[in-house]
C-alpha cells in the first residue's frame, strides 16, 4: 500500500509490504505491521515461530505501541512490556492445551520489536525508536546510512537475537539489550522498518554498493513489489522467511 501524510514542514510517503514465506498462506505470517499515521508511529514485530502464540505476541506489542502517547525509556519499555505479558498470559486461562502446547506457555511467547516516533512539527523534525531483536530501523540519506538499529551489519544477523519475551521472569537478561536511539529527519530521507531476513539483505546490498534495495521502491508498483521480493527469495539472495516493511520517505512539503 501506498498513502501520503502531509505534516507541518514534510510530507510522508509511506510503502507497506507484508509476505509470508514462499509457500505458506497469509494467515501463517507471523510478522506484523502497525500504523498510526495520525500520531506519526510506526511499529513492525516479528513473532519467534516456535513460540508458543507467537503471531498473537507480535500483534499486541506492535498495535498496542503505535497507540501509545509516547516513545518509551528503557525502563518505561520494560515496564509496558511486562504488563503487556501479564495481559496475554491471563488470556490463556482456561484453555484447553495439549502438555506440550502448556510446557510452552509457561515459557510464553518471544518476539523482535521496533518502533519509531516521528516528530515533525518541530523546526527540526526527528525520530525517536525502541528496539530490541533483530527487527531494525534504517535510516538512509542519500548513498550514506545514518542509522542501523539495534544491528548495522547484515553478518549481525544469527539464529540466536535476544527476543522480546512475554514472561516477565525473563527480563533481567533480556531488556539489557533494548536499543533506544533518535536522528533528524530531512527532506529526501528513507527510514525503513524492517523484519530480520530482508534487514539483513537490505544492509548486504547496501555494503555491496548494489542498488537494487533502493531501486524496486522507485521502479516496481505495489502490485509488483511482492512479486519481486518473492523473486529474491527463491533465487537464495533473502532468506525464506516472513518479511515485513515499512518504508518512510521523507518530502519537502508541497507549499500548493
Amino acid at each position: 500500500m501506498s498513502s501520503v501524510k502531509q505534516s507541518v514542514t514534510l510530507d510522508l510517503q509511506l510503502r507497506q509490504l507484508l509476505l509470508p514465506k514462499l509457500g505458506q498462506e497469509a494467515s501463517e505470517c507471523e510478522d506484523v505491521i502497525a500504523v498510526d499515521a495520525e500520531r506519526y508511529r510506526f511499529a513492525v514485530a516479528d513473532g519467534a515461530t516456535e513460540a508458543f502464540a507467537a503471531r498473537r505476541w507480535a500483534e499486541r506489542l506492535a498495535q498496542q505501541w503505535v497507540r501509545r502517547e509516547s516513545t518509551l525509556t528503557s525502563e518505561e519499555f520494560r515496564d509496558w512490556v511486562a504488563a503487556e505479558g501479564r495481559e496475554l498470559h491471563e488470556s490463556w486461562n482456561g484453555l484447553s492445551l495439549s502438555w506440550y502446547a502448556e510446557a510452552k506457555a509457561r515459557t510464553g511467547s518471544f518476539a523482535a520489536f521496533v518502533g519509531v516516533e516521528l516528530d515533525l512539527k518541530s523546526v527540526l523534525p526527528s525520530w525517536k525508536a525502541v528496539a530490541l531483536g533483530d527487527t531494525c530501523l534504517l535510516h538512509r540519506r542519500g548513498d550514506v546510512l545514518v542509522k542501523s538499529l539495534p544491528l548495522a551489519r547484515s553478518d549481525c544477523f544469527n539464529n540466536a537475537p535476544i527476543l522480546v519475551a512475554s514472561n516477565c521472569a525473563l527480563h533481567e537478561t533480556s531488556m539489557k539489550s533494548v536499543v533506544i536511539d533518535s536522528g533528524n529527519c530531512e527532506s529526501g530521507d528513507v527510514l525503513m522498518l524492517m523484519s530480520d531476513a530482508v534487514a539483513s539483505w537490505y544492509l548486504k546490498c547496501f555494503e555491496n554498493d548494489d542498488l537494487a534495495a533502493e531501486d524496486c521502491f522507485f521502479t516496481r508498483p505495489d502490485n509488483e513489489l511482492g512479486e519481486f521480493f518473492d523473486q529474491e527469495r527463491r533465487a537464495g539472495r533473502i532468506r525464506n522467511d516472513d518479511l515485513a516493511i515499512v518504508r518512510i520517505e521523507f518530502k519537502e512539503r508541497s507549499m500548493g
